[in-house]
């Protein structure tokens, strides 16, 4: 088993150039047995890159296994959008040119009015897949997983 050690760092200098606000922050992920890590292309219609059950296997993850998800968006001018499906609802989100999506698990809820009204508890679930599309073309996505056997 290995130690998976994340560090983020923002840089920015505001004013007169001398005043740093960036941070620094480190995580460390014990335990990890596997990694998955992808170049892969998507296009303009939604194509499902990561996927996860009751089983691993190829291209699924284990249920409750993931415990840091990272998807990059490597074009410099597209956006992606990525899609979280699980049995009963989905979210999306919008990865601006050479942005990050991190996750530390495999949960996710939506909630929308009219279908489960807005401030409702949540009622996390397992994510079923994780799918991506560009807003124009074919474009390249990372993403990198690091999973436990559970």
């Amino acid at each position: 088993m290995a130690t998976l050690t994340v560090t983020l760092t923002e840089s920015l200098a505001l004013g007169d150039g001398s005043t740093d606000r960036g941070t620094t922050n480190i995580q460390t992920i014990t335990s990890i047995d596997e990694v998955a890590h992808r170049i892969m292309d998507v296009t303009a219609s939604y194509v499902d890159i990561i996927k996860v059950g009751s089983v691993a296997s190829a291209g699924t993850f284990k249920t409750g296994g993931i415990k840091y998800l990272r998807i990059t968006n490597l074009d410099d001018t597209v956006t992606i959008t990525l899609r979280m499906q699980n049995a009963d609802s989905e979210y999306f989100v919008t990865l601006e040119p050479e942005d990050h999506f991190i996750l530390g698990n495999d949960n996710m809820d939506a909630h929308e009015t009219g279908a489960t009204a807005l401030g409702t508890a949540e009622s996390l679930a397992d994510i079923d897949v994780i799918s991506a599309k560009s807003s124009s073309g074919t474009k390249q996505i990372e993403y990198f997983i690091a999973s436990v056997v559970a």
